[in-house]
């Protein structure tokens, strides 16, 4: 039994460190927080519902703001992990710096099933406060932030994050 659990807190030691190499040389270091992408107000209704089904798996969150070209660039990649890697990890977006209603249009440019949601001032004081989009931020499967990364991230390198997050699961 303490064997089985030193294991376990070793492999999310070692898939920290790898995701740090990976997605984080130059972003902030995060420190874990509580909230999570399910806390907020979601942009559509039903959306909420149906993520909320999938806790326990990490859960990749993107924020997002109106006219942000290099957000709908990383969205493709997102869309691919939604569409692959959906029984792995959660993917999310997080709109900002624009009303509901604009916010809501400007999800045309995502996969239409992507759970959607409103930041407000609370998430973002939790995350540290919000400077550029895409913003990207992990969470590991208790809702913990583990990463916090400013800035577009190549489609290989977020690629690599989630067969991370995933345990080997999902390759996109």
């Amino acid at each position: 039994m303490l064997l089985n659990q030193a294991l376990i807190r070793l492999s999310k030691t070692i898939v920290l460190a790898v995701l740090s190499a990976i997605v984080l040389p130059n972003s902030l270091s995060a420190k874990p927080v509580a909230l999570t992408p399910f806390d907020l107000k979601p942009i559509k209704g039903t959306q909420l519902v149906a993520h909320q089904k999938n806790k326990g798996m990490a859960t990749v969150t993107m924020i997002y703001q109106p006219d942000c070209s290099w957000c709908k660039k990383q969205g493709q990649t997102l869309a691919k992990a939604f569409e692959q890697c959906s029984n792995s990890i959660n993917v999310a977006l997080v709109g900002t710096k624009g009303s509901k209603r604009v916010l809501k249009k400007e999800l045309k440019h995502y996969h239409q099933d992507i759970p959607a949601f409103i930041a407000d001032r609370k998430f973002l004081r939790a995350i540290g406060g919000y400077q550029a989009s895409p913003t990207t931020l992990i969470y590991d499967a208790n809702g913990q932030l583990i990463a916090n990364k400013r800035g577009f991230i190549a489609k290989e390198k977020l690629a690599d994050a989630i067969v991370i997050l995933s345990q080997g699961n999902c390759v996109i």
